[in-house]
């Protein structure tokens, strides 16, 4: 089972939250890069998870050619030690990377070593909270620019960006799984008005919970009086959100329920009769009901 979530940074704008966190199980978002530098919503997106109780985490944009020690004293002394989990997004190329005469004499110079400068990074951030970060990257960065390729990165956990079409994502050299898997750049949600990046948490909403650890449930709870309309007839009510689950009711088109929680591996939602499937392979079988 896989739960959807986003993740954000100043370009998706100021978020309306409120109306995202009905849908939005968990998000991660950029807090700083490099040295001296703090996103412009880092603080609004914080305090606005805080308030609504949404699992999250902050991120730092690795400059590859800054000190590693000092971008991850920057990085705790801005965001705190308050958080469960701390993020290192790896995807800037080493300048070396991008030199237009290559050494040909001696190509193993071509590139700055970073392995290296990326694992102090990690260490100062864990001796600073005492909690291991987890690593973002995509599999072509990590395998052409990460050098000397490290075998300690496994002790990591790892988010992977990978576009495709497949099922599941292509893994960096060194992994065998992956925690959360940035499938799309161009996805929009209730309350952005930008396009953000979609990701999948590779487990259920429980684990999600637990392995952010900051989520906190409101009063009223986020789903509170929303309802949702079936769009087909015999629409399938499941024990749990899982096609191959037995089928305990079903819904006609028009019938109304109210929503109580979203899960499953595709769009999911829990009402009063059961789990149904709401969207799923580009197909939508249930709507929202606006209030009149």
């Amino acid at each position: 089972m896989r739960t959807f979530g986003v993740d954000v940074s100043h370009w998706e704008g100021y978020i309306d939250w409120k109306t995202a966190a009905r849908w939005i199980p968990f998000v991660y978002y950029k807090a700083t890069d490099g040295i001296g530098h703090v996103d412009n919503t880092f603080t609004y997106n914080r305090d606005q998870c805080n308030l609504l109780g949404i699992p999250h985490a902050p991120y730092h944009y690795y400059q590859t050619e800054r000190d590693p020690v000092a971008q991850a004293n920057w990085f705790i002394e801005t965001v705190g030690t308050q958080y469960k989990r701390y993020i290192l997004d790896l995807e800037d190329p080493p300048a070396s990377s991008l030199q237009a005469t290559p050494n040909l004499e001696n190509p193993s110079a071509i590139l700055h070593q970073i392995a290296p400068d990326i694992r102090a990074f990690l260490q100062r951030c864990e001796q600073l909270t005492g909690i291991k970060p987890a690593i973002y990257t995509s599999p072509g960065y990590w395998n052409e620019f990460v050098k000397p390729k490290p075998t300690w990165c496994r002790n990591y956990d790892l988010l992977v960006a990978h576009y495709t079409i497949a099922h599941t994502p292509a893994i960096p050299i060194g992994w065998d799984a992956y925690t959360i898997w940035q499938f799309s750049e161009n996805y929009y949600f209730p309350g952005c008005i930008s396009a953000a990046d979609g990701d999948w948490f590779n487990g259920d909403l429980g684990q999600v919970r637990a392995w952010f650890g900051n989520h906190r449930q409101v009063d009223p709870p986020f789903y509170s009086h929303t309802r949702l309309r079936s769009l087909f007839n015999g629409l399938h009510v499941r024990r749990s959100p899982d096609v191959k689950s037995r089928e305990v009711d079903h819904l006609n088109k028009g019938d109304q329920v109210e929503l109580e929680n979203l899960g499953g591996k595709d769009v999911w939602v829990r009402h009063s009769k059961g789990w149904s499937c709401i969207e799923k392979d580009d197909y939508r079988y249930m709507e929202i009901v606006k209030d009149e």
